[in-house]
């Protein structure tokens, strides 16, 4: 079957490895290599390169702002938690600073009048001191610098400034940098260093993370977390799966899905849904593989049911010291992982 349209961009090596908890509050198991990605948690073979923010995008409108380091694009990586996170690699803390300091030129003087500074910035006192809160009118966040990096948050959804300050109060109180594998018992979301706890609930969330494996980085493993809204539209797994190959995610020119049954079930976290292994053509006319999990959500189911997004792609030349992975490799490794994916503690 061969779809003329395009797919995701998203490399991905990776083995099953059982997760073996400890039962301690946080644990780091660099023998597993566990991650945890919005509300779920997946085993990976070895360890991973993350795609993050690039500190550019702090200070003006940047394309395609989530690499990783190299300059690689992850452009369906996406971080949004009830507002949205940005989160750099590692950078000097002069920089964190030149960010504050344009936020509060911005803000308003002390000695200016109500009507004078609806469109201007006031500090937000969030009751911590390692984060520097800020307001506007319809709009609030903060910045944080931690383990050489920049947080930022932002809340623009709500067209009130009283309900963006109690979105942007919780998010904070639950704010915790981490450090990769790092996964935290209690109910929250991950985010690429970044722990947010809360009580299981939330009103938004669409949680993207691409990984990058580092021994074989011709492979990426991107995992997408997004919750059921009523107002989505009502597909299928496999529709949604025949969307992402053909039109969501453009990489290549031409799609063939393999097996003479393409379709085949796979279950995510214990839920049904449809997998899929297809050969790309890219642009250049190079071949590449990739293998598609996608399970759809309940938007009116009693618990969050949210649709869940596994995409596993070989991108050739990528690849530094080791041969490419096969098309057989892949799809072992993403089927290592589809299986090790498991929801983490809501409560």
């Amino acid at each position: 079957m061969t779809l003329n349209r395009h797919i995701w961009h998203i490399p991905l090596c990776v083995l099953l490895i059982l997760l073996h908890r400890s039962g301690e509050a946080e644990t780091v198991r660099l023998d597993t290599y566990g991650e945890c990605v919005g509300r779920y948690e997946l085993s990976l073979p070895g360890s991973v390169d993350f795609a993050v923010t690039t500190p550019e995008a702090l200070f003006k409108e940047t394309p395609h702002s989530i690499r990783f380091e190299d300059g690689e694009e992850a452009p369906h990586s996406v971080f949004s938690y009830n507002g949205v996170f940005r989160v750099t690699w590692q950078v000097p803390e002069t920089d964190f600073n030149r960010r504050v300091e344009a936020l509060r030129k911005k803000m308003a003087p002390p000695s200016a009048k109500a009507n004078e500074t609806n469109d201007r910035f006031e500090p937000y006192d969030l009751k911590r001191t390692d984060l520097v809160g800020w307001k506007v009118q319809e709009a609030a966040g903060f910045e944080t610098y931690q383990g050489g990096r920049i947080f930022s948050f932002k809340d623009f959804e709500n067209h009130d400034t009283p309900t963006a300050l109690r979105k942007v109060a919780r998010v904070a109180s639950g704010f915790k940098s981490r450090q990769p594998y790092q996964i935290p018992s209690g109910a929250g979301v991950c985010l690429p260093y970044i722990f947010i706890a809360d009580d299981g609930m939330d009103d938004f969330r669409k949680i993207g993370v691409t990984m990058r494996l580092k021994d074989h980085p011709d492979v990426t493993i991107f995992f997408l977390d997004t919750k059921a809204l009523p107002s989505d539209p009502k597909l299928t797994s496999k529709q949604n799966n025949e969307f992402v190959w053909g039109y969501e995610y453009g990489i290549g020119k031409r799609i063939k899905l393999n097996g003479l049954t393409p379709y085949r079930a796979v279950k995510l976290d214990g839920r049904e849904g449809v997998a899929t292994s297809a050969t790309i053509t890219r642009d250049d006319d190079s071949t590449d593989y990739g293998y598609l999990a996608t399970v759809q959500g309940d938007p009116n189911a009693p618990v969050d049911t949210p649709d869940l997004l596994l995409l596993v792609e070989r991108n050739a030349k990528y690849a530094k010291g080791n041969p490419p992975v096969s098309a057989e490799e892949l799809d072992q490794i993403a089927e290592g992982i589809a299986a090790s994916i498991k929801r983490r503690p809501t409560r």
